[in-house]
């Protein structure tokens, strides 16, 4: 077999003479026209990604349907042959998964060998983070000594008519083993992101042999290649569920219950579609709707990305409308503090939504000069939850009047005033205004 007992004897010490010795170059050619092929290095490479269940297979080809090219179910490959009788064929021989690999072999035939072996097209528009990993088995002297031959792995964005070289066995500077199966670069991925936005990726894999040295060592196989896409998820937020004392809903300038939607992962813009429940919708993100009736309401958010075909996501939550006035949001100050620091309670059993408070303090005792020294917005206080707000700090003299607002939306709100010394960063609380 011409795998068995090629490079033994001498030939083993005039290796290790050009392992001392040897600058090795990597070689870029192309199917007949080598300038188009965009030469690219320092292509990266991924050693640690572990692969779950966010992850989606695009291609997997393993050359178990036994045609060459392939004809899959992730389409038909094509293969480029400049040489007619020695080009990639199906070897079950050696093959890193039963029963079949692909192999090129130069043997008795003379001619150039330049044969591409090359993917269907692949759509990357809908994918951030896209990967190629694929194993191979070829004879170190021939490829990386001697270099007579080549394993380059090539991309085209444009249907196969430029090609840009993206990783070749010639990389390797420490070696590799001879005939053993290796995986893709000393076990590391491809990483292909830099392509995330096309929708006609084809990546071909080309052996390339122009001499007749040693033709029984100048072979290369390839098998299990695979195309990962790590999926970032794609999930939507309703943010409910909403619980509304029924007269809030008449508060605002337009009347109704204020939804909030939002998504995350997947491509932008995104498109939203609500389900009110009661037989209306909206195509807001943030909608805002007027229930007539008392009662609770299944609710469902529905999100679909930009992607082609679109992803989509679901999220189901509810609105509950009710009558009885639940008790008031409670504001406590604490008495001695750094800046002011104030607990928003919420004594009620529903949940208080999209809190929105400030804090401004006027110099006492004639209460000029006001200023704005916090705000925020507290996107859910549970029943019997408690959450702290706080100025941080400002530094001061003297007597000062502190006005507290808290306003949920769905809730009735609720303004305290304080009196209190500042003295430096510090607040003394002496009494409710």
């Amino acid at each position: 077999m011409k795998r068995d007992n090629i490079l033994k004897g001498a030939g083993v010490l005039l290796i290790a003479s050009v392992l001392l010795f040897s600058n090795l170059s990597v070689m870029a050619n192309t199917t007949m026209d080598t300038s188009k092929q965009n030469i690219q290095t320092n292509k990266s490479l991924s050693s640690s990604l572990v692969f779950g269940q966010d992850y989606e297979i695009l291609l997997e080809e393993n050359f178990t349907d036994g045609n060459m090219p392939p004809t899959g179910d992730w389409g038909v490959w094509d293969l480029i042959q400049t040489n007619q009788i020695e080009t990639w064929y199906i070897d079950s021989s050696i093959p890193h998964s039963y029963p079949y690999c692909a192999t090129v072999h130069r043997g008795s035939e003379l001619s150039l060998q330049d044969e591409w072996l090359i993917t269907p097209s692949l759509n990357f528009s809908k994918y951030s983070s896209i990967y190629l990993e694929f194993y191979w088995y070829a004879d170190w002297w021939t490829s990386q000594v001697a270099n007579i031959t080549n394993l380059n792995v090539s991309i085209s964005t444009d249907g196969g008519s430029t090609w840009t070289l993206i990783w070749s066995e010639d990389y390797l500077t420490g070696g590799f083993p001879t005939w053993e199966w290796i995986y893709t670069n000393d076990g590391n991925l491809i990483d292909l992101s830099d392509y995330a936005d096309e929708t006609d990726v084809k990546i071909g894999f080309q052996y390339y042999s122009n001499s007749t040295e040693q033709p029984q060592a100048q072979e290369f196989s390839i098998d299990d290649i695979k195309v990962l896409a790590d999926v970032e998820e794609f999930k939507c937020h309703n943010h409910g569920p909403y619980e509304w004392w029924w007269p809030v809903q008449y508060d605002y300038l337009i009347p109704g219950v204020r939804f909030h939607g939002s998504a995350e992962g997947g491509k932008t813009p995104y498109h939203y579609y609500w389900d009110f429940g009661d037989g209306n919708s909206s195509t807001l993100k943030d909608p805002i709707h007027l229930y007539e009736d008392l009662g609770t309401f299944n609710v469902t958010l529905r999100v679909e990305d930009s992607s082609n075909p679109p992803r989509i996501t679901v999220n189901e939550t509810y609105a509950n409308l009710f009558l009885l006035p639940p008790p008031d949001i409670d504001i406590q100050i604490r008495l001695i503090s750094f800046g002011i620091k104030v607990d928003i309670e919420n004594p009620g059993e529903y949940n208080a939504t999209y809190v929105n408070w400030t804090m401004v303090v006027h110099w006492a005792p004639l209460q000029i000069r006001e200023k704005l020294v916090a705000n925020g917005t507290i996107d859910r206080l549970a029943p019997d939850g408690t959450e702290l707000i706080e100025s941080g700090y400002f530094f001061a003299f003297g007597r000062i009047h502190i006005t507290i607002s808290v306003h949920p939306e769905n809730l009735r709100g609720l303004i305290k005033h304080f009196n209190a010394f500042k003295i430096g960063p510090f607040v003394f609380v002496y009494n409710a205004g």
